[in-house]
């Protein structure tokens, strides 16, 4: 049958072998080389280096394989009309002549951009399905003849089939489903700050991923050197999107939250309620912050009088005001900008008087400039910034700890800066913590993620341009790129999700689903007595369908449903890795941002969506978690915005 519909998969499947010998082959001739044989140490180290790159390269999953294919046009110049395969790692011939081509490869752009309208000078596509390494069906798309069939006008069926595919409770690279739309992101310039908004299932994450992929294939050299960092929202979206840059031969990315980027560290034990988040958070504790770092710097009142030797030596009170306003006004950490304050009294020193020496011979001098501008420590600062008791006494909390980070980076500058910076969730920082994340990036190359609908944090941002504003170092460019179409999320339930936009105070365009099929969110009203234990029982029907479930509900009630959960053999947990069989996420709305489960179960939506804007955001990350069913649980009526 497979001979009927698929008349050259037999050869195919040769190549495929032919491939994966190939690949073979070039782990027998890295390995055979050998770096002591080499001149000079540098050589030697640059070998081996370049050795242990390429074997781990080419043992990653997918090496050798391919998941497409693409003739270009024949032309005068090109009458042979080129064919490549295009798979996750480059491959080639003892002659070191391509047998696959690396998806990040510019001849490669064209597999996943052209259509029947921009033909990107292919004739011809082909996209495989494999199943345990073995080739299973293909589809043709006949480009240089509109005619010919219309996939290469939609959204393929293989593309489809694994868009739809169950859920692991890890995310998965993507590179053989890109979109158009997601690899102009993907492909953009290294130089700029990119905003990536889209909605959700949009595939922001994993575009910022693959971004991150394609930068290091491209400026690898450099980046290697730099590094880049990967800011998530917290520890369980790291761990869930933990293994995409590793399966794609990327191994040197370092993923932290924003948090963890904070020096120098604070215990914190206390909790700020959302009106000191939003505060602690605003750009205009960062103009207060700004100007505590200075407000220590004080002219002495009169003229200082400089014992030196048998002479004393007069410098006037406007002297010092000079010196003191001339380093204010360079650039630098503040701490740094004092300590030029010696080159300023030597060059002095050396004009008025003829001597180079005042500054070692006056040891008085040194000390009322020191008295006069002393050196800060940046947890001090902030201690004495915040209202409150101070010292030993202080509860520290998150806002704060992100306040310290920034007096660091005023007073001592930045630790620990990148070539290339992602940031996930990017709406739902402060002002406070943008700065932070882009002192990391000194050159102002970043990639910030986000979508402005699902801002939920009392600091979050509204807007774009004033995120921008904060991130940007320079006047380097910036660009927002908008991602309009839903992958993840079926239709049915994205278009109840996208009646709340309307509510949630941005401005943002919703996204609409290729995914056609599926049901609408369901819902199962009960008395309050009975919550809890409806939850339970609607959870094991879910799981009974899709093993991969979660629970989005208000925090309170955690409690009780993680007994009811119990009382039915399941085990209520907080997080999306290393799940045992019985186990079943549970979250509060603002936690399961990013995540995704084929199965969610939301419980009390009306308690989620309290009537505030913050509340229709909440509510709408909690719905659009889910990849094929959503059903609600609730004690209380659907919130009016819903029906």
């Amino acid at each position: 049958m497979s001979d009927d519909l698929f008349p050259e998969l037999d050869a195919e499947q040769a190549y495929l072998a032919y491939s994966l010998g190939c690949r073979d082959a070039m782990v027998q001739r890295f390995s055979a080389l050998d770096p002591d044989a080499s001149a000079d140490e540098i050589t030697k180290e640059y070998i081996e280096v370049t050795v242990r790159e390429a074997l781990d390269d080419l043992a990653t999953p997918g090496a050798g394989e391919f998941f497409g294919r693409i003739t270009e046009e024949s032309t005068p110049g090109n009458p042979a009309s080129d064919t490549w395969y295009i798979g996750r790692r480059h491959i080639e011939d003892a002659h070191h002549e391509p047998v696959v081509v690396d998806w990040r490869a510019p001849i490669a752009a064209p597999f996943y951009r052209a259509t029947h309208a921009d033909a990107f000078g292919l004739a011809h596509r082909r996209r495989f399905t494999l199943a345990d390494g073995a080739l299973t069906a293909y589809l043709d798309e006949q480009l240089d003849d509109p005619d010919h069939d219309t996939a290469g006008s939609g959204i393929p069926d293989p593309v489809l089939a694994e868009i739809g595919a169950a859920r692991t409770g890890a995310m998965k690279e993507i590179v053989a489903t890109i979109q158009a739309e997601q690899d102009m992101v993907i492909r953009a310039p290294l130089e700029q700050v990119l905003v990536v908004q889209g909605g959700p299932g949009t595939g922001k994450t994993a575009v910022g991923l693959h971004r991150a992929a394609y930068l290091l294939f491209e400026h690898r050299r450099r980046l290697v050197r730099d590094g880049v960092l990967v800011v998530g929202p917290n520890k369980v979206f790291l761990d869930y999107i933990g293994n995409v840059l590793p399966s794609l031969g990327e191994r040197s990315v370092q993923q932290r939250t924003a948090l963890d980027l904070c020096v120098p560290k604070v215990e914190i034990t206390g909790v700020d309620n959302a009106d000191e988040r939003r505060r602690k958070g605003s750009e205009e504790m960062l103009a207060a912050l700004e100007a505590a770092c200075v407000a220590h710097v004080k002219v002495p009142d009169e003229d200082l009088k400089i014992p030196i030797g048998a002479r004393v030596l007069t410098i006037t009170r406007d002297e010092v005001a000079g010196w003191f306003a001339a380093a204010l006004d360079a650039k630098g950490p503040v701490n740094k900008r004092r300590d030029s304050l010696r080159g300023m009294v030597e060059r002095d020193m050396l004009r008025r008087y003829d001597r180079d020496d005042v500054w070692m011979k006056a040891p008085s001098l040194k000390a009322a400039l020191t008295k006069a501008w002393p050196a800060q420590q940046p947890i001090k600062v902030v201690d004495a910034l915040l209202p409150g008791p101070g010292g030993k006494r202080r509860r520290w909390t998150v806002a704060d700890q992100f306040l310290i980070d920034e007096a660091n980076s005023l007073l001592v500058g930045t630790p620990f800066v990148y070539g290339h910076v992602v940031v996930d969730e990017a709406q739902d920082h402060s002002a406070v913590a943008l700065r932070c994340i882009g002192r990391r990036s000194p050159n102002s190359s970043m990639t910030i993620l986000g979508d402005l609908a699902q801002s939920t944090t009392p600091a979050g941002q509204r807007d774009w341009d004033d995120a921008l504003r904060l991130l940007r170092l320079g006047d380097t460019a910036a660009e927002v790129a908008h991602l309009t179409i839903g992958y993840r999320v079926p239709a049915p339930i994205l278009d109840v999700a996208n009646r709340l936009l309307p509510f949630t105070g941005v401005s943002t365009q919703a996204s609409r689903s290729v995914r056609a099929e599926g049901d609408a969110p369901s819902l199962r009203m009960v008395a309050s007595n009975d919550l809890a234990a409806a939850v339970a029982d609607e959870v094991k029907a879910v799981r009974h369908r899709h093993h991969n479930s979660g629970v989005v509900a208000p925090e309170a009630l955690f409690p009780l449903i993680a007994e009811a959960l119990e009382a039915v053999g399941l085990h209520a947990v907080d997080r999306v890795h290393s799940l045992e069989q019985f186990d079943v996420p549970v979250f509060h709305a603002e936690a399961v941002k990013g995540l995704e489960f084929d199965g969610v179960v939301v419980v009390n939506p009306h308690e989620i969506f309290d009537g505030s804007e913050r509340g229709a955001r909440l509510l709408y990350v909690a719905m659009t978690r889910a990849v094929q069913t959503l059903h609600f649980v609730a004690d209380a009526a659907l919130p009016r915005a819903l029906t």
